[in-house]
């Protein structure tokens, strides 16, 4: 039913059936995907490390944007569904919802964040919650100011990443539409509200999963920073890449 809020934003319809994919879905069909699956905000690394594989695709999704595979990566612990993603949640979420409504079970996001702490760049950080400053998750869950994720799978990401002997902190993370009005008021309010990174996923990823019943978990590398005064872009988190996918297929195929 539709419940009105005070601005569209808020306003939520806990209807499954979409009009676009439909509940069940129409395409890809429910039951295609294996039960654990990787999003990877990690570039070209993604189609490298797939190529390398020889992985089959098994879906694939046409936007403006071009063609978006999913490969079936095969590990010891049985097959995991791995599709590159894209910036923002929108775009993110298109190609998250359906493997959530077609077999998975268990995912995890992986991918950089900006620092809103003094964070060295390529630092390992596995969000807790999500601060909903976008709108995407405000059509999969009730309006709330924050999302959580999945403690257990949260859990398993801290431990496959302390398991290499690397340093990891479990944060609460800003997620935000506007990479471009990150003003320094509103980076000094979002601190003060206890979160230590930004990004543009997570908040909406954790929602869409909530409600299609999956669990839900991230990990993060710490790329750019707004910790200072002014931005440093540092390196983008780019040397982190691969070792982001081996950590975030780890953990999901546990």
């Amino acid at each position: 039913m539709l419940q009105r809020g005070d601005f569209p934003v808020l306003d939520f319809d806990d209807d499954p059936d979409d009009l676009v994919l439909g509940n069940p879905p129409r395409d890809p069909v429910p039951g295609l995907f294996p039960e654990r699956a990787v999003i990877a905000f990690l570039g070209e690394t993604v189609d490298e490390f797939a190529s390398r594989r020889g992985a089959p695709v098994i879906h694939t999704e046409v936007t403006i944007n071009g063609t978006h595979p999913y490969w079936r990566i095969d590990t010891g612990s049985g097959p995991v569904v791995l599709v590159r993603a894209h910036l923002g949640a929108p775009m993110a979420v298109l190609l998250a919802d359906p493997l959530f409504r077609c077999g998975v079970k268990e995912a995890v996001a992986v991918g950089s964040c900006g620092a809103l702490h003094h964070f060295e760049e390529g630092e390992w950080l596995v969000p807790a919650r999500a601060l909903r400053d976008e709108g995407t998750s405000h059509r999969y869950l009730p309006p709330s100011r924050w999302v959580e994720l999945d403690p257990e799978l949260t859990a398993r990401c801290v431990a496959v990443i302390r398991e290499r002997d690397l340093a990891v902190a479990t944060v609460d993370v800003w997620t935000t539409d506007a990479i471009l009005r990150e003003t320094r008021a509103m980076v000094q309010a979002r601190r003060a509200e206890g979160c230590s990174v930004v990004d543009m996923e997570c908040a909406a990823l954790a929602a869409s999963a909530r409600m299609h019943k999956v669990r839900f978990g991230q990990i993060l590398f710490s790329a750019d920073s707004l910790a200072g005064d002014e931005h440093d872009p540092r390196g983008w988190g780019r040397s982190s890449h691969e070792l982001a996918l081996e950590l975030a297929l780890e953990a999901v195929a546990r």
